[in-house]
């Protein structure tokens, strides 16, 4: 026995699509959001509504003119790399010592290994 098929209004069908695109919702959270029977509904009214419903503009908080970021002089651009790269040399060493201990434990458990004469290591495939 087949469902009935739902039939839903231009304007509900635009609300939807501006509430998916203005809040970022997946298409099956989107979905849910709004009860539709099945997310291909919202994949056929993001095909047929592209033109209408695409050109929303993001809210105005994301760009202000008083923001920090706006009015920063050179000397403070220059300040925030200098420390940006810092942290990046620190998180280098960082990950330069994480892959010598790796390195070192793969050893320790390969000579375990050979002296115990015991598998350490799972084997791949194993269950």
């Amino acid at each position: 026995m087949r469902k009935r098929k739902e039939i839903f209004s231009e304007e509900f069908k635009l609300s939807v699509l501006r509430d998916y695109y203005s809040n970022g919702l997946s298409k099956r959270g989107c979905a849910r959001k709004y009860k539709l029977s099945h997310a291909s509904l919202l994949y056929g009214w993001i095909k047929k509504y592209e033109n209408v419903v695409k050109p929303l503009s993001l809210p105005s908080e994301t760009f202000q003119e008083d923001s920090p970021m706006a009015n920063r002089n050179k000397e403070s651009y220059r300040e925030e790399n200098a420390q940006l790269k810092k942290r990046v040399k620190e998180l280098e060493k960082a990950l330069s010592f994480s892959r010598l201990e790796t390195e070192a434990r793969d050893l320790m458990i390969t000579r375990a290994e050979e002296y115990f004469n015991i598998p350490i290591r799972k084997k791949p495939g194993a269950k």
